[in-house]
């Protein structure tokens, strides 16, 4: 499947990507606004985007939706930063990657640049991830 570029070309992806796995949406304690987003993605990093990581808000223009925040890359297990948004990995062809998203609809698709990726319900944050990934809301 190819990359969209829906923010620039007005295009939305219409099928869901079966080289993604939504692994969890996580309750962020005492921020009802935010949910952490936990994915692993069968494709080369070098090529992700996390920008283009959205969701449609009907009556808004594209530029203004929601979008990936604060993304870590993790190690297979899960419980183990190996970058972020300013240090990205190399060479990866299958990675792990965990987002914050705001305002997050539960009846929606998240829409990537591979496709549409399916929600599921959201549970509480694992250990694992609670002692690595701490939210800092956006001033």
């Amino acid at each position: 499947m190819g990359i969209f570029n829906f923010k620039k070309k007005n295009q939305i992806p219409d099928s869901f990507h079966k080289k993604s796995e939504l692994v969890g949406i996580y309750t962020i304690p005492n921020h009802n606004d935010v949910k952490l987003i936990e994915i692993v993605i069968d494709e080369h990093i070098a090529d992700f985007d996390p920008g283009q990581i959205t969701q449609e808000q009907k009556g808004q223009d594209k530029l203004n939706w929601q979008t990936a925040y604060d993304e870590k890359y993790l190690n297979e297990e899960g419980n183990e930063i190996i970058g972020d948004d300013f240090d990205k990995p190399n060479g990866l062809t299958r990675f792990r990657v965990v987002f914050f998203f705001h305002y997050l609809d539960f009846n929606k698709s998240l829409i990537s640049q591979y496709g549409l990726i399916k929600l599921k319900q959201e549970i509480d944050l694992p250990d694992r991830l609670s002692k690595i990934i701490e939210y800092e809301p956006i001033d």
